[in-house]
C-alpha cells in the first residue's frame, strides 16, 4: 500500500517510527506536496494520504480519517506571514501560492478573528519564497520546509501560535485519510504506533533537525501525533470557522473510523503531554 506524505520535515517526524525501523507497517511511503497527496488520494495512487485537514474536512463525506493520530502543533515555524510591519500596520493585501490552500484559509481566520482586518489575498503560481517576498503585496504568507531557516528582515508571525492564542488550542495541521470505506485495523493500527514511536524517540529526532534554537523549540516542546482532547477541541473550532466563513454549507463532521477501545487507550496521546500554555 501506499502512504502519501508530505515533503515536510514535520510529515516525516509523523512516520519516523516507521522509517526508523521502530515499527513495522505495509506501507510503501512516497513524499509529495500537501495537494498532490489529495490528488493521488482522489485517483487512487495512494492508499493512505497526509491531509491539510481543512482539506480532509471539506471532503468528509468522501473519505474515513484515521483516529488518535494526527500532524499537531501549538506552534508552526513552516508558515509564516511576513511583512514591513507589525502588529500596529498591519498589511492590506498578502501575496501567497495559491497551493497552501489551508494556509491561505488560516490567515484569512486569524486575521479577522484575532486582530479585526480584512486583507486582500493576491495568489500566484507555484512561487519561490524569493518570489513571494519580492510580490506587489503587502505582506508574504510564507509556506514550506525551507521556511523555519529563512533569514527575513522583518516582522514575521507564526500561523501556529496565533491559532492558539486565538482558540487556546494547537492547530490540527494534517489528518491520515483513505477514501469512505477502505480503512481498516491493517492501516489504522500501524499508523498509530508509528506516531507514538516518533514521540518515544522525540529526543533522537530532535538532535538530528534542530539546527536552530526556532527547530530546536518546536520539535522539542511544540509538535505532537496524537489527537488528545486539546486536538480534538481545535477541530471543533476549526470546522465551526469552515462554516461560518462559507468553506462548508454545514459545520462537517470528523468521519473518524472505528478502532478498538483498548488500542485507542494505547495510541492516543494524554493531555498531560501537551505543553501548558505558558510553554506555548
Amino acid at each position: 500500500m501506499e502512504l502519501a506524505i508530505w515533503n515536510t520535515p514535520p510529515a516525516e517526524y509523523l512516520v519516523s517510527g516507521f522509517t526508523s525501523g521502530a515499527v513495522d507497517g505495509p506501507f510503501t511511503i512516497q513524499r509529495y506536496r500537501p495537494e498532490v497527496c489529495a490528488a493521488r488520494l482522489i485517483e487512487g495512487t495512494s492508499d493512505v494520504a497526509l491531509l491539510p485537514t481543512s482539506m480532509a474536512l471539506q471532503a468528509s463525506e468522501a473519505i474515513d480519517v484515521v483516529p488518535s493520530v494526527g500532524l499537531v502543533a501549538w506552534r508552526y515555524p513552516y508558515a509564516r506571514l511576513v511583512w514591513n510591519g507589525g502588529l500596529h500596520d498591519f498589511p492590506a493585501t498578502i501575496a501567497y501560492d495559491r497551493r497552501a490552500a489551508q494556509e491561505r484559509l488560516l490567515t484569512r481566520i486569524l486575521m479577522q478573528e484575532h486582530y479585526g482586518k480584512e486583507p486582500a489575498f493576491v495568489p500566484l503560481d507555484a512561487p519561490s519564497l524569493d518570489a513571494l517576498r519580492a510580490a506587489d503585496a503587502d505582506a508574504s504568507l510564507l509556506v514550506g520546509p525551507a521556511v523555519p531557516t529563512l533569514e527575513v528582515d522583518a516582522f514575521s508571525m507564526d500561523l501556529g501560535r496565533e491559532w492558539y492564542e486565538l482558540v487556546n488550542y494547537p492547530m490540527v495541521w494534517g489528518l491520515f485519510v483513505t477514501q469512505r470505506g477502505r480503512t481498516d485495523a491493517a492501516i489504522t493500527e500501524p499508523l498509530i504506533a508509528s506516531a507514538k514511536a516518533a514521540d518515544e524517540n522525540r529526543d533522537v529526532w530532535a538532535a538530528s533537525h534542530e539546527t536552530t534554537p526556532l527547530l530546536a523549540a518546536f520539535y522539542r516542546e511544540h509538535l505532537r501525533t496524537g489527537l488528545d482532547r486539546l486536538a480534538i477541541a481545535s477541530l471543533t473550532e476549526l470546522r465551526k470557522f469552515l462554516f461560518y466563513y462559507n468553506v462548508t454549507e454545514d459545520v462537517p463532521d470528523v468521519p473518524f473510523v472505528s478502532i478498538d477501545e483498548d488500542d485507542e487507550d494505547n495510541a492516543t496521546a494524554d493531555d498531560s503531554s501537551a505543553p501548558t500554555p505558558n510553554d506555548a
